[in-house]
């Protein structure tokens, strides 16, 4: 009996409690941000599904931003960029408590390489280049439904965390939520000890008050958990482009014919993922066919030549005419993490202010948007290294170690390193 009035006492605390305080059976929320990891009024028992997935809607949402620029009808946020984004989550922290994130090329749901999270969790509340649009209806450029993949081989749970506006958590989570972050909506009762595809209507998760996404925390709670083929979807049909052509191309196949080269090589300069990704699982299936055609249309940069470019824009970020120094730091800013060592080297050298002033920047820059590529032919260079990776022919690695040696901007050289260090792995 005793047992009995205790849960309706707790049933009536709950419901007569005011709107933002029942994150979890009536337990008040805390004032400041519940930040991923925080518990922030959410001390709750394993296993509950919270299924209000932010506390309070209109508080939190603000003004929704413009359409993204770009237009397109998918917006990829992880496939074979793991790394890259890796880079860019929690940056300058203490790692230690947080657990360690990257590439994973061993085991991945669609492309070459997932991000692998092992420890507790890795998060950025304002990832560059996030502010994206969540809307009931949207336009070109704003976005409903996210899809994502994951697989949890061993622990209780797994969860993914999105942040609003920069200020408010949302979660999903498979198994148990046993960290007890709130609030968050269980999308499984189950662990995906295999990789487990799900699509959520995020408008209408997140209370039908259209909203900014900005950030994102990928959560393994214990143990090691695998993310991949996350995208932001117009529709649902738009998000089955993208992910039919990873299924059908994820096996090596038939040749391509020139004429169907010529097109998915456009394809691949769209910012569309819907567009993007079918051409670029093409290419990397067909690499006998693929490769030398790729091969004809790739720069490779002499490293040398590289090196004295960002040597000389130093020098003349402390030119006497300010058009000069202007295009110093736009040609640093460009070649970003390639330049970051030459900057770091410089900077204790310089005696000019505004040298100074202008390298801080710069260094400044790299370190906060490590994920971000700034131009057309930084986002091509990465997607051609993306197929040669996939289609791990001899030309492929050729082709791929003469990249790493390049100094390609943006720290791309890195990203062909990995490419081969990866292929080399699987070979094995």
């Amino acid at each position: 009996m005793t047992r009995h009035r205790f849960l309706i006492g707790l049933i009536l605390a709950m419901f007569m409690a005011p709107p933002p305080a029942r994150a979890w059976f009536g337990t008040p929320v805390p004032p400041g941000r519940p930040l991923p990891g925080t518990q922030a009024g959410c001390p709750g028992p394993p296993g509950i599904m919270f299924r209000k997935i932010v506390r309070d809607p209109a508080a939190v949402y603000g003004p929704v931003a413009p359409p993204h620029p770009s237009g397109a009808a998918v917006i990829e946020l992880l496939e074979d960029d793991a790394g890259r984004l890796a880079t860019s989550l929690n940056p300058g922290a203490d790692l230690t408590p947080l657990g360690q994130a990257g590439a994973w090329g061993d085991d991945c749901f669609s492309g070459a390489c997932c991000l692998k999270v092992a420890g507790y969790q890795r998060f950025r509340e304002q990832l560059p280049g996030w502010t994206l649009p969540v809307v009931e209806k949207p336009r070109a450029g704003e976005y409903r439904y996210l899809r994502f993949a994951w697989k949890k081989p061993e622990g209780r749970g797994v969860m993914i965390q999105l942040c609003v506006s920069g200020v408010e958590w949302g979660r999903y989570f498979a198994g148990d939520n046993h960290v007890g972050f709130a609030p968050a909506m269980r999308v499984s009762a189950t662990v995906p000890r295999e990789w487990e595809v799900v699509t959520r209507d995020l408008y209408a998760d997140f209370g039908g008050v259209p909203f900014n996404l900005t950030g994102f925390a990928f959560t393994s709670m214990d143990g090691v958990a695998l993310f991949d083929h996350i995208y932001l979807g117009r529709t649902i049909a738009d998000l089955d482009r993208v992910t039919n052509a990873a299924r059908a191309w994820g096996r090596k196949t038939e040749a391509l014919d020139a004429t169907r080269l010529e097109c998915y090589w456009k394809d691949l300069a769209s910012e569309d993922a819907a567009v993007r990704m079918p051409a670029l699982w093409a290419m990397g299936a067909c690499g006998k066919s693929s490769v030398p055609f790729v091969r004809e249309r790739v720069r490779v940069p002499d490293s040398a030549e590289v090196e004295r470019r960002i040597r000389k824009a130093i020098t003349d970020l402390d030119a006497a005419r300010y058009p000069v120094r202007e295009r110093a730091q736009k040609l640093l800013d460009e070649y970003g993490l390639t330049a970051l060592p030459y900057l770091e080297e410089a900077l204790p050298k310089v005696t000019s202010p505004e040298s100074r002033m202008r390298l801080e920047k710069l260094i400044a820059q790299c370190r906060a948007n490590e994920g971000l590529l700034t131009t057309t032919d930084q986002r091509m260079t990465l997607r051609t290294i993306r197929i040669l990776e996939l289609a791990e022919t001899a030309d492929a690695k050729a082709l791929l170690k003469k990249l790493a040696a390049g100094g390609l901007e943006a720290g791309l050289s890195d990203e062909a390193k990995a490419a081969l260090a990866r292929i080399e792995k699987r070979k094995r």
